[in-house]
């Protein structure tokens, strides 16, 4: 089993870095600023392998294992209530890293394709102390599917605030070529394929990380025949060959000895992004929505040169939300006081702007990142952060925020 010493984390950190660095110290400063997600693995190593850390990167430590405690219990919790919905990532990598090392994360990602799931979920976190933060929704297939996301303060006040995200779509659009998924392909059922096609996926929104690297390799490492068979027909079925290509060449050259998928990558990789072309090819019968969910795409990934941003604003004031939700468009909705509640998601129109009625209550739905104030009529935005106040209730009266 892979072991993972110290010294296989930094070179795994100065492989994607591109950074010498010869020092602990310069170690460290590198992983805060160029890998933050990467130091509590880090530090965990560092503290395994004898080094002592000292009373500031201890505490540090300690406080990013709380995290992943106050996740496995919310977790738990959700599972034990709702079913145990299909999550990415997340907890289940974390569970592969030999022990005592700690992967931290954000936040919970859940996907449940049932909108009749979500709202409950939705509404017992709001009761545990959680806030509406936002979502984003877009039509698929003629349906409306969305996304959900949740906040929470920290229980540390310089700590980052808890996230929970829950998605009806297995897949977002990605790239020309990559289209929305409704649901995750059959091969996607073992969760080591499920959770790579994860962070592939993440390869259209950032270049691979340092802990991508590490979440393979432990994820992969004496993975059994058929487990890497059905990694490989799920990253077929996707069309995630160049990014798995772009995986495997870091991974070798951070040293890290861990099966291959099966098959000529090489020629898999050609075929793949020939796939995508073709793909692209049939999105021109519908040449203004390929065009604006192009600019949206390369907008959202950081991709989008001076003409690129140009195009968007002037998206953003010509086309109206209506119209870009039926090109495929994701919208970004802001919640919002009042009584705009509905059964189901509800689509309604009011003064040229586009609202959803939700069983969470209502949200505003825009394509850009400014909103008019006017177009809200007056609506207060509550989208925010919950917690500090309930959780002092909560442990006034005993319940069970104290053991979170």
């Amino acid at each position: 089993m892979i072991g993972l010493t110290s010294g296989e984390l930094e070179e795994i950190l100065a492989t994607v870095t591109g950074q010498d660095m010869e020092t602990p110290g310069e170690v460290l400063h590198v992983t805060r600023t160029a890998q933050p997600s990467f130091l509590a693995t880090l530090l965990s190593a560092w503290e395994r392998d004898g080094r002592d850390l000292g009373p500031g990167l201890s505490h540090e430590l300690s406080r990013f294992r709380a995290r992943m405690a106050f996740y496995r219990d919310l977790q738990k919790r959700i599972a034990a209530r709702f079913g145990d919905p299909v999550t990415f990532k997340g907890l289940e990598v974390a569970a592969r890293y030999p022990e005592p090392l700690v992967r931290t994360m954000n936040d919970l990602d859940y996907w449940i394709p049932d909108e009749d799931r979500v709202w409950p979920i939705v509404s017992w976190l709001v009761e545990e102390g959680w806030a509406l933060h936002s979502a984003t929704f877009l039509k698929f297939e003629g349906r409306l599917q969305f996304l959900v996301s949740m906040r929470r303060h920290a229980d540390d006040p310089y700590g980052l605030p808890y996230a929970v995200e829950l998605s009806t779509m297995a897949m977002l659009p990605g790239p020309a070529g990559v289209p929305a998924r409704r649901a995750l392909p059959p091969p996607c059922e073992e969760p080591i394929a499920k959770n790579l096609v994860a962070l592939l996926l993440e390869r259209f929104e950032q270049p691979f990380r340092a802990r991508d690297l590490v979440d393979a390799a432990v994820q992969l490492d004496a993975a059994p025949r058929h487990v890497l068979n059905s990694c490989a027909l799920a990253v077929h079925e996707i069309g995630l060959w160049p990014e798995y290509a772009e995986l495997a060449a870091l991974l070798d050259a951070a040293s890290l000895d861990v099966p291959r998928l099966p098959g000529d990558l090489r020629a898999l990789t050609r075929a793949g992004r020939a796939r995508r072309r073709a793909t692209a090819a049939r999105g021109l019968r519908r040449p203004m929505s390929f065009a604006l969910l192009e600019l949206q795409n390369r907008m959202m990934a950081g991709r989008s040169g001076p003409i690129g941003r140009r195009a968007w604003r002037l998206t953003e004031s010509k086309v109206s939300s209506r119209t870009a939700l039926d090109a495929g468009l994701v919208l970004f909705a802001l919640p919002v006081a009042g009584d705009h509640y509905a059964e189901r998601a509800t689509l309604r129109e009011r003064g040229g702007t586009l609202w959803a009625d939700t069983p969470a209550g209502g949200f505003v739905l825009v394509h850009g990142e400014e909103i008019d104030e006017a177009a809200l009529e007056g609506a207060q935005a509550v989208g925010g952060l919950g917690g500090w106040e309930v959780i002092g209730e909560s442990r006034d009266d005993g319940g069970e925020e104290e053991d979170a």
